[in-house]
């Protein structure tokens, strides 16, 4: 059995089991599978319960044992205080009068008693006998909690089966995505290259080609991988991807100051994460052995783009350009007679003897001249697409738009969609919009000064009329698709949760969904009166200080409440209490649980779940955060302060290693509407203090005023022709939540062109 594929059909909840002949009747052993599945949070369908009675013993445990892990239950999962729904009384004063103890305990005798840690509890202060570490340090003594919950969840995930045909079409689908993949996607679709033969498609994203490419490079396939490259920068791309992780081209100056923020301390006492910026600037620096200079060498010599193409496309980057050439000697290849293109490359790029699209747009903007900043940005409409609200504002809405009209057929429909779903904010003048930079945390950006030279009438106008452009050009692309490919029957059913799901396009992420993932903007539906944030890191670490935080804020109409480290006990919300040191191997973990009846009693309107690094440095890699829910009452030891139960787990991400951020909003409750939206806002601070609410809202309006999943299915169906139907059964074509899912199978199928 393939563990790696078996965690990629996970992510879509199914399961992989290829050339399975499905038995006719369960077997006890099957049966068996699925008793300990259910204590799991997971049931079968009927399908995968005639193709599980097929397997042998052996592959029944592995089958397990990779769920097992997936869901985490041979963690460590104990929390700092034992029975912590029961507050300790816990206050400021303990750790004052503790710390002036610690201080003095040479010089006089104090009562109390001395920790594993070495440090005085003096009597009178934290009850001991309710906590499995150390109160003071955060050090955790209970290393092994032995045990997790299981069973206590009242709805079960559905897993289906999965063959070879399902799953090289979801190879497929990553291959061809429309909009760059997360980082669930990107994870899994590295499992496949390196399992799986590659499929002869197109792949149109540059991020997804450097994946590509770096497995077959590792491979030694040098030549084939070459077939990726269509532009110098894809080159660089790609160095700077095997170099550092990112397959965004973040800048060194971006690298450094990020990492010199998130090293950043609100106090001085070390905890041995302060790393020297002296030696991430060595890391930074470029060396390459001869092997991957003659590689480079032959890529850049044999690209097929026209050579001023190529000059104009380095030059954005053209610092960059210079470290490179010189760490791949390319200066002294180019000499060669066999690299007669990268001479002529470096020879005009040292010269600069090319001229720049975007200065010639510039030097037409500052002559003043609408005309030609209008024909030169037709002839890159993409880069139109970019620059078009202000281009509106500056020269007026009618010229403009009726140019961009003229080319919106040759604009990817995934940047018309973006301009529909950032309209309605861009033209408020009133409200605030947020950005994510290619740093990953999230900015406030002010509404843009022109925006007051315009009426509401005429900003209303600006607005509608991109709405129009959008819907015009889809409606279009999909009658055009109608033509060409006949759909799959006459009825089509769409699942009413997608018409609350927004398109998933322009939301990057660094959070890997090991077991069903969610779109953002995602809603999820509270069953019980409880709702239990949990927090699990450290695995396969050893023992060290290592301080992460949970947090939430309590938002209400007047004032704000937060539920943290400092504040373990409010209306409402009970923390775990705070662990700074994680123990051998195995981690630790910290909980806050929610009573919705008591927040509705203190007024509490909404609920922002957080977590965030206190150590220097981001979020933890493999950290892992989510939430519980279930109409059952969830227990907690008394013994260990364990609250974890993976049957109950709602939803649950893993942080990835290319992670930026030194904290993450990762979900909002809405206590009246009994609901929580997912959502993954990045954002920086060593504590919960550092959270902007204001943010948040700005954010979701932003999810809110994208187009849906729903409202695009249904575009495709009206020009389609297509009726709809009441339940999956009665249609043909079934656009169900388990569907969307796999969020670039969305993307293909709705972004034509």
């Amino acid at each position: 059995m393939n563990t790696d594929l078996l965690l990629v059909a996970l992510r879509q909840q199914a399961l992989y089991l290829p050339a399975v002949v499905p038995a006719t009747e369960a077997t006890p052993a099957a049966l068996a599978l699925c008793a300990e599945l259910r204590q799991l949070g997971f049931t079968v369908s009927e399908q995968l319960l005639h193709a599980l009675s097929s397997l042998a013993d052996d592959e029944y445990a592995q089958l397990l044992d990779v769920l097992n892990r997936v869901m985490g239950t041979h963690l460590n999962w104990a929390a700092l205080v034992r029975g912590w729904q029961v507050p300790t009384g816990e206050s400021a004063a303990d750790h004052f009068f503790t710390y002036i103890a610690n201080l003095l305990k040479d010089q006089i005798r104090l009562n109390g008693t001395t920790l594993p840690c070495g440090h005085l509890i003096p009597d009178g202060t934290f009850p001991l006998e309710r906590y499995t570490g150390c109160p003071f340090c955060g050090r955790p003594f209970k290393t092994d909690a032995g045990f997790v919950y299981k069973g206590q969840g009242s709805k079960l995930k559905v897993l289906q089966l999965w063959d070879d045909h399902d799953l090289d079409m979801h190879f497929v689908h990553l291959l061809s995505s429309a909009v760059p993949l997360d980082a669930s996607q990107r994870e899994s679709l590295k499992l496949l290259v390196a399992n799986r033969p590659l499929p002869a498609v197109e792949i149109t994203m540059k991020e997804t080609r450097m994946l590509v490419v770096d497995e077959l490079v590792s491979l030694g396939r040098d030549d084939e991988a070459a077939r990726f490259f269509s532009s110098p920068q894809d080159v660089m791309r790609y160095l700077w991807y095997q170099h550092t992780g990112h397959l965004q081209l973040l800048e060194p100056h971006t690298l450094l100051y990020v990492h010199a923020k998130n090293r950043r301390r609100n106090r001085s006492l070390s905890d041995g994460h302060d790393d020297d910026e002296a030696t991430f600037r060595q890391e930074l620096r470029l060396k390459y052995n001869r092997q991957w200079c003659r590689r480079v060498a032959r890529w850049l010599n044999g690209l097929t783009m026209p050579l001023d193409s190529q000059l104009e496309s380095m030059h954005p980057k053209r610092r960059m350009w210079v470290r490179f050439i010189r760490a791949l000697r390319l200066a002294e290849y180019a000499r060669h007679p066999d690299y007669h293109q990268l001479r002529l490359l470096l020879d005009r790029f040292y010269r600069q003897d090319y001229t720049v699209w975007a200065g010639q747009v510039d030097h037409a903007r500052n002559s003043d001249s609408p005309a030609a900043v209008l024909a030169l940005l037709q002839q890159r409409p993409g880069l139109f697409s970019r620059c078009l609200f202000s281009t509106m504002l500056r020269y007026g809405a009618d010229e403009v738009i009726e140019a961009f009209r003229a080319v919106a057929d040759k604009i990817p429909s995934r940047l018309l969609y973006s301009l529909a779903a950032q309209a309605q904010l861009y033209f408020d003048p009133t409200g605030s919009r947020v950005a994510r930079p290619l740093s990953g945390t999230l900015k406030d950006i002010p509404p843009h000064p022109l925006l007051q030279h315009y009426s509401a009438g005429q900003l209303q106008y600006m607005q509608q009329a991109v709405d129009d452009i959008f819907l015009q050009s889809m409606r279009r692309r999909y009658a055009t698709l109608a033509q060409s490919q006949a759909p799959i029957g006459n009825r089509v059913y769409i699942d009413p949760q997608l018409f609350d799901i927004p398109m998933p396009v322009g939301d990057r992420s660094s959070t890997i969904h090991d077991v069903g993932g969610a779109l953002q903007g995602t809603r999820f539906q509270i069953e019980g009166d409880c709702v239990r944030l949990f927090m699990q890191w450290g695995r396969d670490l050893p023992a060290q200080p290592l301080d992460m935080d949970l947090s939430c804020h309590l938002l209400k109409d007047q004032e704000t409440v937060l539920c943290a480290y400092f504040s373990l006990d409010v209306p409402g919300a009970k923390h775990s209490g705070d662990i700074r040191e994680i123990p051998d191997n195995v981690g630790t973990a910290e909980y806050i649980e929610l009573s919705l009846p008591e927040l509705q009693a203190s007024g509490v309107r909404q609920v922002v779940f957080t977590c965030n690094a206190y150590s220097a440095g981001e979020l933890s890699p493999g950290l892992v955060v989510g939430w519980m829910d279930s109409r059952y009452p969830m227990q907690v030891s008394n013994e260990t302060g364990v609250a974890y139960d993976p049957s109950t787990v709602s939803h649950m991400v893993r942080i990835d290693e290319s992670n930026l951020s030194k904290g993450l909003i990762f979900g909002v409750l809405d206590v009246e509407a009994r609901e929580i939206t997912w959502l993954e806002i990045p954002f920086d601070g060593q504590t919960v203090l550092s959270v902007n609410t204001q943010t948040v809202a700005a954010y979701l309006r932003r999810l809110r005023s994208k187009p849906t999943i729903g409202q695009l299915l249904l575009m495709r169906a009206e020009a389609q022709k297509q009726s709809l139907a009441g339940t999956p059964e009665e249609a043909d074509e079934a656009f169900t939540y388990h569907w969307a899912l796999d969020t670039a199978r969305v993307c293909n199928l709705l972004l034509v062109g």
